[in-house]
């Protein structure tokens, strides 16, 4: 029989992880009707807490945080909401460990949660790029194991913290509509990939609703889409550029596209915002040095929400509301500009 662990527990006596924490650390905060079924559900599974973590302080006592995701997403996008993830435990003084998992596949992806659970390495988990699947989400749940997510992805019931894809898509229509275009491409990602990103179909949906309310056409030349890379992208641009009518705009899916369109742009010998103008989607921090317009999206603070909200879905019963994003916004700099009447 497995060693039973603290989320054995906190099934067995139906509360949530943090109350069994509680419990273990004597503390006062705990009804005495919970903590007498916690401590029956402790005795009938044999549960022994780990000895080191029990002598060290309570604000001493080091927990492990995972964070699954697939290697494919942009490392920019990766490393600046794993930035926030981490001053998020800097600024709460958190004693916490990341440990990091990355999955090949969906087939990966479901081994690696069964190994998280089977070895109760982490005591919550938060995921980056990855949907959820019913089963997952039922696996996680019976488990007690408290999650998050932070993705793209608009969620049905587990905590998410995202953007609205649909509606960035919209925003950069109208932006570009109000500076005056009336001819503008696209270039993004194939619709959907094998870990079911559909963030490309999104953003390309909520553009078009746009421009079809304006009236105004988006030929199917106009939309150029690839795999997710920097040099694919540079050639789709290209395509775009020597069409015999080509836009006056474009909006690229992310950020790294729309370095690429204006590397292509310069190349095809245009000026970048006189002939063709540029919008991006996510607000890298490299988009400030480049001078990219682009919509913000908050990675950074999607990270510190998202650690801060598995801290509280660890500790609190009941779970707080899953937070949300500030409202996407149009980050104006060089790559734009409005036409004349």
């Amino acid at each position: 029989m497995d060693t039973p662990t603290i989320r054995d527990v906190a099934k067995k006596a139906g509360v949530g992880i943090g109350t069994v924490s509680r419990v273990l650390n004597n503390s006062p905060k705990v009804a005495e009707k919970t903590r007498q079924i916690v401590q029956d559900a402790i005795n009938e599974l044999g549960f022994r807490p780990n000895s080191l973590a029990r002598q060290l302080p309570r604000k001493t006592r080091l927990r492990n945080i995972g964070v699954i995701t697939q290697p494919f997403i942009a490392y920019q996008a990766f490393a600046e909401r794993m930035r926030g993830i981490q001053l998020a435990l800097y600024e709460l003084e958190s004693q916490c460990e990341m440990v990091l998992y990355n999955v090949r596949s969906l087939e990966h992806f479901d081994e690696q949660l069964s190994i998280i659970l089977q070895t109760a390495t982490v005591e919550g988990l938060i995921v980056i790029d990855l949907d959820l699947s019913d089963e997952q989400i039922t696996l996680l749940r019976t488990s007690n194991m408290p999650f998050v997510g932070i993705n793209h992805f608009r969620q049905r019931d587990w905590p998410c913290i995202g953007a609205d894809n649909v509606e960035g898509g919209r925003i950069a229509a109208r932006y570009l509509i109000e500076l005056g275009h009336r001819q503008i491409g696209y270039v993004g990602d194939t619709f959907k990939d094998d870990f079911g990103f559909q963030t490309s179909a999104e953003r390309l949906k909520g553009f078009r609703e746009v421009l079809d309310q304006a009236h105004l056409p988006l030929p199917p030349e106009y939309v150029r889409l690839g795999v997710h890379d920097y040099a694919v992208a540079k050639t789709l641009a290209s395509e775009l550029l020597t069409l015999p009518n080509p836009p006056t705009a474009i909006f690229a899916m992310c950020d790294l596209q729309a370095f690429a369109c204006l590397d292509a742009a310069r190349e095809a010998g245009l000026r970048i915002p006189d002939d063709l103008s540029v919008i991006g989607f996510d607000d890298l921090e490299m988009s400030h040095h480049v001078g990219l317009t682009t919509v913000r999206q908050h990675f950074e603070r999607s990270g510190q929400m998202a650690l801060r909200h598995l801290l509280a879905l660890m500790h609190d019963d009941p779970p707080p509301p899953t937070p949300q994003l500030p409202a996407l916004e149009v980050v104006e700099r060089h790559t734009t500009r409005r036409l004349a009447d």
